[in-house]
């Protein structure tokens, strides 16, 4: 049960992350958010950096469930998961949490070679034919729910017609 709740802690601060921004957040509106007294996020938290480093691997995975998978089937709408990409890529450029985010950004960089496998079975090909267009595509979705415009997206879509 602990579990869940933690789940449930971590999601309730990275929605206030994503509508507050990660620089206007602090523990006193964190612990608002949850509905708990000033200091009772530190009941879940040892401190507010931990926090977002929770988050954004939650904000990872969000954005990964939500686009890169289903766009194996379908392409699913970029402008959703906008916000907790442009989150997710704020905390990871961040110099203050570059260290912790490297096992979040490891785990995506082995999701990702899932992902090339699952769509080299689907063309019944080899993953090392696929794999350059699947993380040009990757690439090319990142780019522009950072950025929000298409325009950034052109080279990529240039590479893969080519």
């Amino acid at each position: 049960m602990e579990n869940d709740r933690q789940k449930e802690v971590i999601n309730i601060c990275l929605d206030h992350f994503i509508e507050n921004g990660l620089y206007e957040v602090s523990t006193r509106s964190l612990s608002r958010a949850l509905k708990l007294q000033n200091a009772g996020l530190y009941y879940y938290f040892a401190s507010k950096d931990e926090a977002v480093i929770q988050c954004a691997a939650e904000a990872a995975i969000r954005v990964e469930d939500a686009l890169i998978a289903p766009t194996i089937q379908d392409m699913a709408d970029l402008d959703n998961m906008a916000p907790t990409m442009r989150f997710l890529a704020t905390v990871s450029g961040s110099k203050r949490y570059q260290e912790e985010m490297k096992p979040v950004i490891d785990g995506m960089g082995k999701r990702y070679a899932h992902y090339v496998d699952v769509v080299a079975k689907k063309l019944d090909c080899d993953s090392e034919e696929i794999e350059p267009y699947v993380y040009i595509t990757i690439s090319a979705v990142i780019g522009y729910m950072v950025f929000g415009e298409a325009a950034f997206t052109a080279p990529q879509i240039k590479i893969v017609k080519d």
